[in-house]
């Protein structure tokens, strides 16, 4: 593997040469290790990446989702500027993988339930679970008739899809500050307002969420829309200003010095250079390395897949194997899913994004 020392964004943005698939599956194992703590021990206080830094090694890993997505999903949205085909490509992506791996929990709830068959297929609770998640667009339901209910944390079906709802909230946004640039261009107004829009939101996003984070007027619904605006929207912004935007390795050394010797000093002061020094830091790591390590985009894209379906084969493991540790359910569970996320990415969702062009 070599590293190049220096590079401009918008020279190697529109190349296929990345890490971010990489970058992607590594969030996505990292998410599996993090929530098994949890369901292995039944509380969310347990991880040692948290108790350290005061951030769970699943929220960095989801908030490298959204900033990774608010960069490509914003370059799609710009360099194409049709919003029927950015609309259909978002849900190709999302909805044929998810709505397999809904009807996966439902049969495999089936199996688990300590309700017979036919008190299971009658409750209510199956066909919110299905109707709810396939959509999950108002927000997702979590659970399934006599299923997960000696789970050391919760009866959760599959906890990581609480997200998804946000992520496409945000598609929405970006989708929204589209539509109102084609209607300009309609009317003959060429200023190419779009992309201050972008990043505006992305500085009041980010303003928002220091303030929710440290307030005492914490409210859940308004924390977490500015999170992932702030995530996702920064991304987008990177987009934006990909000229301007040199990415160097000596600054990922300063970096990541200014992350340690924050962390010396409390929690607080890490959060604060976590937030501005993430994306920086994502890009780096997606564009930087060369070589060897690119032959890994060959694989294919499997971390959306071993996201929908980490969750549920870990509550699994949690009632049928008593006393599991959490290094044992991420080691048990990491095989387990990627062997679901490589069907799911060769028969599900390769195969749905080729049905695009059929909307060219």
């Amino acid at each position: 593997m070599s590293i190049q020392s220096k590079i401009i964004l918008s020279n190697v943005i529109d190349s296929k040469n990345n890490n971010f698939n990489l970058i992607r599956m590594l969030a996505a194992l990292a998410v599996i290790v993090s929530h098994s703590y949890a369901l292995a021990l039944g509380s969310r206080h347990l991880e040692p990446i948290k108790n350290l830094l005061g951030i769970s090694l699943g929220s960095i890993a989801v908030d490298i989702f959204f900033i990774t997505s608010g960069l490509l999903v914003t370059r799609s949205l710009l360099v194409r500027t049709d919003i029927k085909f950015f609309i259909i490509s978002r849900v190709l992506r999302i909805f044929p993988a998810l709505l397999v791996s809904v009807l996966f929990c439902a049969i495999l709830g089936a199996y688990l339930s300590d309700f017979p068959l036919q008190q299971y297929i009658k409750d209510p609770e199956l066909l919110n679970f299905i109707i709810y998640n396939s959509s999950i667009i108002v927000t997702d339901f979590q659970e399934l008739p006599g299923v997960f209910y000696d789970a050391p944390l919760d009866r959760s079906v599959n906890g990581s899809l609480w997200t998804l709802p946000w992520e496409l909230r945000m598609y929405v946004g970006l989708c929204l500050i589209g539509i109102f640039c084609t209607i300009l261009k309609q009317i003959k107004i060429q200023f190419n307002i779009g992309s201050y829009i972008i990043v505006l939101v992305a500085i009041c996003s980010t303003c928002l969420y220091f303030y929710f984070h440290f307030s005492e007027n914490y409210h859940w619904f308004y924390y977490k829309f500015f999170r992932f605006a702030s995530a996702f929207f920064i991304g987008g912004s990177f987009y934006v200003l990909r000229k301007y935007i040199h990415l160097e390795l000596k600054w990922v050394f300063i970096l990541l010095s200014l992350l340690i010797f924050s962390l010396c000093i409390n929690k607080t002061a890490f959060f604060v250079a976590y937030i501005f020094s993430t994306p920086y830091l994502i890009l780096c790591a997606a564009y930087l390395p060369m070589g060897k390590i690119l032959q890994y985009n060959k694989l294919g894209d499997f971390s959306y897949g071993t996201y929908i379906y980490a969750w549920p084969i870990q509550q699994t493991l949690a009632i049928k194997i008593v006393a599991i540790t959490p290094t044992q359910m991420s080691l048990a569970a990491g095989v387990i899913v990627l062997f679901l996320s490589v069907l799911s990415w060769n028969i599900i969702e390769k195969p749905s994004m080729r049905l695009k062009r059929y909307f060219m």
